[in-house]
């Protein structure tokens, strides 16, 4: 994946309300928020409801609480990823969405998706059959350094150096 954009999709379905959901996924997009920040990152926030909709917050206003209703549309993130081809995916949900066979096998594909189950309730076992990239949301920190590393180019040394033979060489010169 060459490209280092990250497009964060954030569940606003119903059952996104339930067990203390909202504000742990405010206190995840806050830590998304400064992680991203502080090491230049270019990220994109989304809400995932009937469709998928950009969310612009300003760097000066903190995150707020999004309205949570309905069922996501699981076939409007799955065009929305077909037209997002070159973008690394982390969805924030709590897994409860249907899938037909044709979009798990389409999201069972990607290799840029990160799923991030939300709240002690999180369909992991779910979530789990769809991205070899699911974590718990405590495990988010985790998530954002691989992402990280994996934009890394490697500084590989253009030779070796054996040590040993360094260091020999070194103790004849040194009369003690």
């Amino acid at each position: 994946m060459s490209s280092s954009k990250l497009h964060c999709i954030i569940d606003c379905s119903g059952s996104m309300s339930e067990y203390g959901k909202p504000m742990l996924l405010v206190n995840l997009l806050r830590h998304i928020r400064q992680f991203t920040n502080y090491f230049h990152k270019d990220i994109s926030y989304f809400s995932w409801q009937e469709n998928i909709a950009q969310l612009h917050w300003s760097i000066e206003n903190d995150v707020g609480l999004l309205g949570t209703k309905g069922e996501g549309n699981i076939e409007a993130l799955c065009n929305w990823i077909d037209l997002n081809p070159d973008v690394k995916l982390m969805l924030l949900t709590d897994g409860y969405f249907k899938l037909s066979s044709q979009q798990r096998y389409q999201l069972g594909q990607l290799n840029h998706l990160y799923l991030i189950g939300v709240g002690g309730d999180a369909d992991l076992p779910h979530l789990n059959t769809l991205s070899k990239n699911c974590y718990r949301a405590e495990q988010l920190d985790q998530v954002l350094h691989m992402i990280l590393r994996s934009e890394t180019v490697a500084m590989i040394p253009s030779r070796r150096v054996d040590l040993t033979r360094s260091i020999e060489n070194e103790s004849n010169d040194d009369e003690w």
